[in-house]
């Protein structure tokens, strides 16, 4: 209550603030003998036909409408004559028309077939509207266009095919949005907005992609910018920023419905094909000239992308790893290691996709040296695992619920006032340094908001239900509870003595009346472990559960004027500020407790200015610089400033674009706070976190100076010279800069170019440590130590540069060919902790190279994951008659070159293809649309990330009913 309370506060401040101006508006109204104008209109095609569902707009300012069946519209304004009246339609140029006295009950407005267009609007790049090919930045737009024509099954998953976009698939619910490199399952570098409301988790500090975000009918656009945009946005946007924004009430009303129905795991031996379907409504009405409605609701259900790769996982955590080159100093000069996926012929088979056998977290016995048996002296030996399936024990059923309703009145002319609740709930699984079920995530928010045409008032809240476990502990600890680790490692060298030549007997032998999946037993341990918190104690074993919970709640304000009106249009002036609370909600179980016991809260708090101004340099050039600067300030990192400047010169219909950037991130609560678990896990960067983990009184080592240390390449004392400090943890900083250029030319063809230079330093990354399990030394060498993923600065600078292209030109009757190619390349300086420059181990400094070489990966991990290369190829042509429209796509990756992780490995993941397709068919007596479509067509399984998912054929068949009950 004490937080809803500031929120109404905060509301009623910021409407005071406005209200002086409100009231002179109304008054002056009043005043002149102003009433409300009336407009009506009638668009039409090249060929004199009606068109419904063209978007109408008065022109600076949010009122709006869409055309009837007939063609027809009517919108009320009291904005005074003369005004511009903005039609705009999938497939057609925008058309502005001036409403005059003369015209503006009979509006006539013909809309010529375009099909290349690259006149949108975004608001994304300044924060205020501006055309897309003027912004200063990078800036990629999806609306109703690139929606309808789309093959991919819903607006978030259209992102796909946007240049340099990794879209890494966790679940079929849960999709990650990567830009320009470090690809992580988890990105925590990279802002969602859903109507301005932060769409990451409060306390693990990610977006949850869309198992939150808002039912699709209702999605207007979505904007992206790559790269830096902290200037304007906060510490957060480090590596860009995603804006999606939900359709108004006043101006998309009516009853609109889809029923999807599809398939996926096509030609997966004994699982699939299993179906799955996807059901939307929404229905948004105007009441009065003032208020309006709006709700939505979007059901899916269905199997998910199963994790099925059981070949033998490739890690640096085996011996001999890397092939080296003895007369260099061992240098890495490859991947040495072969994998044996033979289980018969492996002692150390770890499946990537089977858990409980890692030979790294809990699932290996290594033989002392001098073990009776001599064939098993110094030998790893995994025990049986179980696979993904077998632990969910669900047979990959997903669901995901999502939900919102808004109010919406009108306040004076051209203010708004709303105030909204959004709803997410769901399933998944998402992949960290374990992968981690969620089986019932919720998450409400509540937003309150006031704008106007020069400035907004938000505050919104989110509250957040989150808890989960780690699918390869809950093998681990199942096999545990079934027979210790020694014990079955007793068992197996007993049986290997009398079976010399077969592991899998040994194996057979030391499995006997081993938990077998499905069973009663093996059921009541699995879900006595997952659902006992990691804080507790499991009844009946001397262990603690795997549970955690993250149900933290983030409370955000945040205003925006602009001051350009009030000083005569000089300069374009912004300038805005945030306040934001986390109040963190764990119990313990995923960051620690203040020593009091009470649970931990993160202040933040901001404020941003803007300056720009649109120069003319004769009739046909003009230029635009800007320069912007914003604060931000942590409660426990020292405050700091990230300025922007940036210019756009435009020569007709040529428009170049330069900006540079710099910037810096706060950690994120998990980052900061997180807490091991008992069988291993992720540590934040923080001294209590270090203190949870016992990292000042047993000090933890990079898992390469451990390799270095067994292989007697460093002895004892310079190992212990290389202990993690858990002192020094601080903000991760980034400079980089951009130069780009837009252009459409002759209607037909359109082209977006850039290219970006980033420089990291003070990287924060969880980075593979190995804490002895008795705090000796000598723990490496018998395979005695637990391993933990430590938030840590990385000491190295950290460069990464890249380019793009896109083009899209018209063929002719309705067809349009487009592609985008995306090229990035990240390099590194390694530096220890004094900041001198490390050598390989041949002794060569490594200055600037390629992090996915072996000679620098083979020095510790930098978890640049992200291909080098990737493009798209359509052709598209939504109007082949005047029902029927298709796409054709083809997308193509590089390998890339993967670290990742506890249980995941190091790997070349190979290169990988996609094609994806859709074919639709208008119905307009019913106003629907049906479409038939699928992505990855020839069913060729890839993945994206080790670990995650083997991804292949999605195939659909949709029905849209469209503003029906207008």
């Amino acid at each position: 209550m004490r937080q809803l309370s500031l929120i109404l506060l905060f509301i009623c401040l910021a409407s005071a603030m406005v209200l002086a101006q409100t009231s002179r508006s109304l008054d002056e109204g009043a005043g002149s003998g102003q009433s409300v104008t009336n407009l009506a209109g009638y668009v039409r095609d090249e060929n004199g036909q009606p068109l419904a569902g063209v978007t109408i707009v008065v022109r600076g300012t949010n009122k709006g409408t869409i055309t009837k069946a007939d063609g027809r519209f009517s919108l009320s304004t009291a904005e005074p004559l003369p005004l511009t009246i903005s039609a705009s339609f999938i497939g057609y140029r925008r058309q502005d028309i001036v409403a005059r006295g003369n015209n503006f009950r009979n509006l006539d407005m013909k809309l010529i077939e375009e099909a290349v267009m690259a006149d949108e609007v975004v608001v994304s790049a300044s924060r205020v509207p501006e055309d897309i090919q003027k912004a200063a930045v990078t800036v990629e737009r999806l609306g109703a266009r690139q929606f309808a024509n789309s093959p991919a099954a819903s607006p978030f998953d259209a992102l796909q095919n946007v240049k340099g976009v990794d879209l890494l698939t966790q679940s079929l619910t849960f999709k990650s949005v990567n830009l320009r490199g470090f690809g992580a399952n988890n990105n925590n570098r990279f802002l969602q907005l859903t109507d301005g409301m932060d769409n990451r988790s409060p306390g693990l500090g990610f977006g949850f992609g869309n198992v939150a975000g808002i039912s699709d009918l209702d999605v207007e656009s979505i904007e992206l910018i790559p790269g830096a945009s902290s200037a304007l946005y906060g510490p957060d946007a480090l590596q860009g920023l995603m804006l999606t924004t939900s359709k108004s009430p006043f101006s998309y009303q009516g009853l609109s419905a889809q029923v999807k129905v599809g398939m996926n795991n096509v030609g997966k031996e004994n699982f699939g094909p299993k179906g799955y379907s996807d059901l939307a409504i929404r229905y948004a009405k105007q009441l009065g000239t003032r208020f309006a409605i709006k709700a939505s609701f979007q059901r899916l259900s269905g199997t998910d992308f199963i994790a099925d790769d059981y070949t033998d996982r490739s890690t640096r955590a085996r011996a001999g790893f890397f092939s080296t080159d003895p007369s260099r100093g061992g240098i890495a000069t490859g991947i040495g290691y072969v994998p044996v996926s033979n289980k018969n012929a492996n002692f150390e088979y770890d499946g990537v996709n089977i858990y409980g056998d890692d030979i790294n977290a809990g699932g290996a016995f290594k033989y002392p040296a001098d073990y009776e048996n001599s064939l098993l002296q110094n030998r790893l030996v995994t025990r049986t695992g179980y696979t993904e399936l077998e632990v969910l024990g669900n047979n990959g059923k997903v669901f995901n619920n999502r939900a919102n309703v808004s109010l919406h009145y009108k306040v004076g002319r051209n203010m708004e006032a709303s105030v909204g609740w959004y709803y997410g709930n769901g399933n998944f699984i998402r992949t960290a340094g374990f992968r981690e079920y969620f089986p019932d995530y919720k998450r409400n928010q509540f937003k309150a908001e006031l704008k106007g045409d020069n400035f907004f008032v938000r505050a919104y809240t989110t509250q957040q239900n989150a808890e989960g476990w780690n699918i390869g502990q809950a093998a681990t600890a199942i096999n545990n509870a079934w027979k210790p680790l020694n014990q079955w490692a007793t068992e197996f060298g007993q049986a290997y003595v009398e079976n010399k030549v077969s592991i899998d007997a040994a194996r057979t032998t030391a499995d006997r009346g081993r938990f077998l999946p499905g069973s009663a037993s093996f059921n009541r341990v699995r879900d006595l472990f997952a659902n006992t918190y990691n804080t507790d104690s499991v009844p009946g074993y001397k262990a603690k559960g795997l549970r955690f919970r993250d149900n933290s709640a983030l409370w955000h304000y945040e205003g925006m004027y602009n001051l350009t009106k009030l000083i005569n249009k000089v300069a374009e002036v912004l300038v805005g500020g945030s306040i934001r609370h986390y109040a963190l909600n764990t119990g313990g179980t995923a960051v620690t407790l203040q020593s009091t016991g009470s649970e931990y809260t993160i202040n933040e708090y901001g404020a941003y200015a803007q300056v720009g101004k649109v120069l003319k340099l004769g009739s046909v050039v003009t230029v635009k610089p800007s320069v912007a600067i914003r604060y931000d300030k942590n409660q426990y990192f020292q405050g700091g400033f990230t300025p922007r400047a940036s210019a756009v010169v435009s020569v007709g219909a040529h428009n170049f674009r330069g900006s540079w950037q710099s910037a810096f991130r706060n950690p994120s609560p998990g980052q900061l706070f997180a807490v091991p678990g008992t069988q291993g896990g992720e540590v934040g960067g923080s001294r209590l976190a270090a203190e949870s983990a016992r990292l000042f009184t047993n000090p933890a080592y990079l898992d390469s100076d451990v390799r270095d240390f067994t292989a007697g390449r460093i002895s004892e004392s310079q190992l212990r010279s290389r202990a993690y400090d858990p002192t020094t943890f601080t903000t991760e900083k980034i400079k980089t800069w951009e130069v780009g250029y837009k252009a459409l030319v002759s209607n037909t063809f359109f082209v977006d170019a850039f290219y970006f230079h980033s420089r990291y330093n003070d990287f924060i990354a969880a980075q593979s440590f190995y804490q002895p399990t008795n705090g000796r030394i000598a723990d490496f060498s018998t395979n005695a130590y637990r391993t933990l993923q430590i938030n840590f600065n990385n000491f190295n600078e950290i460069f990464v540069d890249g380019y793009g292209l896109g083009a899209e030109y018209g063929l002719g009757r309705g067809f349009t060919v487009s592609g985008n190619y995306a090229h990035q390349v990240g390099t590194v300086t390694l530096r220890d902790a004094q900041g001198n420059i490390r050598n390989d181990l041949s002794g060569a400094p490594v200055i600037k190279r390629k992090m996915s070489n072996p000679e620098v990966s083979q020095l510790g991990r930098n978890f640049f994951i992200s291909p080098e290369n990737r493009y798209n190829i359509s052709l598209n042509n939504p109007r082949i008659t005047d029902r029927i429209g298709a796409t054709l796509t083809y997308r193509w990756t590089s390998e890339m070159w993967v670290e990742q992780g506890t249980t995941a490995g190091d790997v070349w993941l190979p290169s990988w293809t996609s094609v994806d397709a859709q074919v639709s068919y208008k119905v307009p007596s019913f106003k629907s649309v049906v479409k038939l479509g699928g992505t990855n067509i020839f069913n060729k399984y890839y993945t994206q990330g080790y670990g995650l998912a083997s991804i292949g054929g999605l195939y659909y068949v949709s029905i849209t009913f469209d503003e029906l009950m207008r």
